[in-house]
């Protein structure tokens, strides 16, 4: 390989068009090679926005004839395992869309074929890299944020317009990854054994299956998380929020800022209040206070998904062009996907608790 990655894209949807637009940010790690599509009006637009890539309107085709290094699998996620696998076979690194997987057979097939491969394969879970995530581990690091004993977690965003079909009867509890993967950045390897998980089904008939559903989790070592999904409701968002109870206090986490009450920083607060630290200041501003939060998340909020789709990219090329471990590797891709599909089956069992199993627990 060369010093920069001749990358693919499979799908030019929305967030297909949104990863290679990225790409050419960042010319010193990637070279846009080719994309595919097999919706000739996605295609089209992809054509009149990247020249000098070449275009394919089949996937299988971009694997088989395109001269690539690595693909980022834009496509949907009852397919995502399929043509991860089929790049893998072909030593050709994946940075995979999240969902991992949309099974719990399809878990245990793709454990094993990363396992086999020799080529990289990364979990695309950009909300590991949002400054959120980014935030509540650096409140980690310097021991200010304690034992977490609780969370809540949020995902919500009215996606009642969205017209893709897939959308219409997908179990939004199984789109878990968006939550579920910063949190267990910061458990030291603690995962998800339990899950019980309820569905409001459509109760305001809007043609969507279920407008919104909520699983509890449990952890090995006892901690708990409430998990819900809301995405065929009003809302305005996308939003993700999540509030931790730990024994040092509270930390309240969203998109664009933070609000603490830690008893490691209480004392940089007027009246023994919450501190707010935003995330996303307008003009030159910085928060004040503590420092605690890295300047370049400052510099890359912006990019897609507030800076995080850049910092996760960085991160892929840094993996692939250095020959180091996957920043985020199928055992974490997993860790954070297989809930939500045990979750989906415990509501179709009115919430029956299911004991969540992993491809490692099998071995």
């Amino acid at each position: 390989m060369s010093d920069k990655i001749k990358l693919g894209v499979l799908g030019c949807g929305p967030r297909g068009l949104q990863m290679a637009a990225i790409a050419k940010l960042m010319p010193e790690r990637f070279v846009l090679s080719a994309m595919s599509d097999p919706d000739e009006n996605a295609l089209a637009k992809a054509k009149a926005k990247f020249t000098g890539t070449e275009f394919f309107s089949s996937s299988d085709d971009l694997l088989e004839k395109a001269k690539i290094d690595a693909v980022i699998t834009e496509i949907p996620p009852a397919i995502h395992t399929e043509f991860v696998v089929k790049a893998l076979e072909k030593n050709i690194h994946v940075l995979g869309e999240i969902p991992a997987v949309d099974s719990i057979e399809e878990g245990d097939y793709l454990w094993k074929k990363v396992n086999e491969s020799k080529a990289l394969y990364m979990c695309a879970s950009n909300p590991n890299y949002r400054a959120k995530t980014l935030f509540g581990k650096k409140l980690k690091e310097m021991g200010l944020l304690g034992k977490i004993a609780y969370i809540d977690t949020e995902y919500m965003h009215d996606m009642r317009k969205f017209k893709d079909e897939w959308r219409k009867t997908y179990e939004s509890c199984r789109y878990c990854t968006h939550s579920l993967g910063p949190i267990l950045a910061l458990t030291d390897g603690d995962v998800f054994t339990d899950v019980s998980c309820m569905s409001t089904y459509d109760r305001i008939g809007c043609g969507r299956s279920h407008n919104a559903m909520v699983a509890i989790l449990h952890t090995a070592n006892n901690m708990v998380v409430r998990f819900l999904t809301a995405f065929a409701l009003p809302y305005k968002g996308p939003a993700h929020t999540t509030r931790i109870l730990t024994d040092r206090g509270i930390v309240e986490l969203r998109n664009d800022n933070a609000r603490l009450w830690l008893e490691g920083l209480n004392e940089f607060s007027a009246n023994n209040d919450f501190l707010e630290i935003p995330f996303t200041p307008g003009g030159e501003s910085r928060p004040s206070g503590m420092k605690i939060i890295d300047e370049d998340l400052f510099r890359y909020a912006h990019y897609g998904h507030n800076g995080s789709d850049i910092l996760m990219m960085e991160d892929f090329a840094d993996a692939v062009l250095n020959n180091k471990p996957s920043p985020i590797g199928i055992r974490e891709g997993l860790a954070m996907t297989l809930p939500g599909i045990y979750a989906a089956q415990s509501a179709k069992e009115g919430g029956a608790l299911k004991k969540i199993i992993y491809p490692w627990d099998k071995e």
